[in-house]
């Protein structure tokens, strides 16, 4: 921190007080590919549909704890946060930011003043599976409904035909039918969502090495045969993955799947195609109970999902390439648009021991030096928050054992931000990345940050022929730099003149300069105040409270607001600034009227005026 003095003379003498502030301790960014950690493995797990009060049912369920829980009011703007406990392994991983995820269309941004200052506001407009699958899984935001294509109708390259090219093994992993939105993301192409049928063809065509999920034709969600129905997958597709006619080696039967998670016999590409419809567990008899404890129905006699996601890291561990994972607890969605309290929490917990299964694998058979984990939704459903919330926003709560105490206000998608963790091989720039913040959440990204992500991670194919040379350049991440400063300028002495009892002057010019990023500002804006000492001559004075001023913005480049006009009783505001209005240079003066009481005798006062820069809290 500097200051700037102008010594006093005579008159009114003004002192400028500068203020630098201090960044938040993240990281700068990528500087260079010999800086940048390049995992070998990336595995990303969603939970499809799971805001931060899905995250938090299963650890109010299991031990009478949240995590990330808060009071807002956005008639005052009160945000109160509720002290957290970390409960689920994904919660101690260094990197713990929001995410933002809205398509090309609907409400296409995420705005955190209109977020947090009306309860409806995150109710409309939000992203469906598709474009946040898409984001996901290219780094493009694209139009609700579409798969792999821009809203213009260009294809766009996936991260999994990347993956390919490198070398590296893929694998889809999905509690609902293996061609839903979120998984067909990350490496099929289609301008509706619902082509089933072209999805899967596309998706076993691909070249992935493993596909995981229901949508089997012969049988209900009840596990039990049924005539075929072949919604999710043609007869032509489903008798060749199922008889050899494809790569894959092909299981449906759970002992099937149980055995390659325990690591017996493992091929070198699977297809599972779990005995259910549509999902594993949540379509099962019973979904109408929504107010009883969780595993009161009797579950289906299939795999879990953290079977299946065990059985493909055995699979993709094969070789010496790397492989990238994409595991999607897709029923949390289904769940959260019935409303349905007790199966969300089952959903979730069945997600949470996926994660748990990855987080063990990379103990046993990888490290944190060469993997990346990330764990993280698509969007929010059902908008899910505390009791009685509306048109405040309350904490969800709850005792070990018992369901958690919620109110429900939508059946569809929300834009509310969904938590993202991150650990290991790269996480720093997925940091890095969460530039932007939220009143509310702190700093976020954007889910098309980490599908821009996971291809620098990647990187790319060797020269494609004897004859070619391989290229690469690496442009950094913008870095954490920027600060909030305040310099007065150098005018000497001011001297105020006129009427012998009414007298005027100006305040020479202030100049702000907020270079901050958000997260640095955390979302603040900055005020300049301004305090004024007793006129004194000797043993002579009079109170500063006879002095007052009229601020003015004489330039800014973002639209700070002057102060009122007003006296000097107390500090007075010279400007005042929010997230928007904050960045850039802004230049402020002052028309200073000074009022001399009858009382005062004759002489030369002196005075200050002090000037302080401070960021709002």
């Amino acid at each position: 921190m500097s200051s700037r003095v102008l010594k006093r003379t005579r008159g009114l003498v003004v002192t400028g007080a500068a203020l630098g502030m201090a960044a938040a301790p993240l990281s700068t960014g990528v500087a260079g590919a010999e800086e940048t950690p390049v995992p070998k493995n990336i595995i990303l797990l969603i939970s499809d549909g799971g805001g931060y009060g899905h995250f938090d049912l299963p650890s109010l369920y299991e031990q009478g704890q949240s995590y990330g829980q808060a009071s807002v009011d956005p008639a005052t703007g009160a945000v109160e946060h509720v002290p957290g406990t970390a409960s689920q392994v994904y919660e101690s991983y260094p990197v713990q930011v929001g995410q933002s995820h809205h398509s090309a269309n609907g409400r296409a941004e995420y705005v955190t003043e209109d977020a947090w200052g009306s309860f409806d506001w995150v109710a409309s407009g939000a992203t469906d599976s598709a474009a946040a699958g898409t984001a996901l899984g290219t780094g493009v935001k694209t139009n609700n409904g579409v798969l792999g294509y821009t809203p213009d109708g260009d294809r766009l390259l996936t991260v999994g035909e990347q993956a390919i090219e490198v070398g590296k093994k893929v694998g889809l992993v999905t509690s609902v039918p293996f061609n839903h939105a979120t998984p067909a993301g990350f490496i099929a192409h289609n301008a509706d969502r619902n082509d089933y049928q072209g999805l899967a063809t596309e998706m076993i065509d691909s070249g992935v090495d493993v596909l995981m999920g229901g949508g089997h034709p012969n049988f209900t969600d009840a596990h039990t045969r049924r005539a075929s129905d072949w919604t999710w997958i043609s007869q032509d597709d489903f008798e060749r993955v199922s008889t050899g006619g494809t790569d894959f080696t092909y299981i449906e039967e759970r002992s099937d799947f149980d055995s390659l998670a325990e690591g017996g016999t493992v091929p070198e590409k699977v297809f599972g195609l779990a005995q259910v419809a549509e999902t594993l567990q949540y379509n099962r008899p019973g979904l109408e109970n929504d107010d009883v404890l969780p595993w009161s129905d009797p579950l289906n006699a299939v795999p879990g999902l953290d079977t299946m996601t065990e059985g493909a890291l055995n699979v993709l561990e094969q070789g010496d390439e790397g492989f990238f994972l994409m595991v999607e607890g897709g029923a949390v969605d289904w769940a959260g648009h019935a409303n349905q309290t007790t199966r969300t929490v089952e959903e979730q917990i069945d997600f949470n021991r996926a994660v748990e299964a990855v987080d063990e694998w990379v103990e046993a058979n990888s490290s944190w030096d060469e993997t990346l984990v990330m764990v993280t939704a698509d969007h929010e459903t059902g908008y899910l928050a505390g009791p009685d919330s509306n048109p405040t926003w309350t904490p969800i709560t709850g005792e070990a054992g018992a369901l958690p105490n919620v109110s429900w206000h939508s059946g569809g998608h929300t834009n509310g931000l969904v938590p993202f963790y991150a650990k290991g091989a790269g996480s720093e720039v997925l940091q890095a990345r969460a530039n932007q913040w939220d009143i509310v959440r702190g700093a976020y990204l954007d889910n098309t940050d980490i599908g821009e992500a996971v291809f620098d991670f990647l990187g790319h194919a060797p020269a494609s022929g004897d004859s070619s040379v391989a290229l690469e350049a690496s442009v950094p991440l913008p870095t954490t730099g920027g600060a909030l400063s305040m310099s007065v300028a150098d005018a000497g002495s001011v001297v105020l003149e006129g009427d012998p009892r009414g007298q005027s002057g100006s305040l020479p010019h202030v100049t702000v300069t907020d270079t901050r990023d958000e997260v640095q500002s955390r979302g603040q804006g900055w005020t300049v105040s301004g305090s004024a000492s007793e006129f004194v001559a000797g043993n002579r004075r009079f109170g500063a409270e006879n002095l007052s001023w009229s601020p003015k913005v004489v330039e800014s480049e973002s639209g700070a607001s002057a102060g009122p006009e007003a006296a000097f009783d107390g500090p007075a505001a010279l400007a005042d600034t929010d997230r928007v209005s904050r960045f850039g240079t802004t230049v402020l003066g002052a028309d200073l009227g000074l009022v001399v009481p009858e009382e005062a005798r004759g002489g030369r006062y002196g005075s200050e005026i002090t000037l302080t820069l401070f960021a709002k809290d």
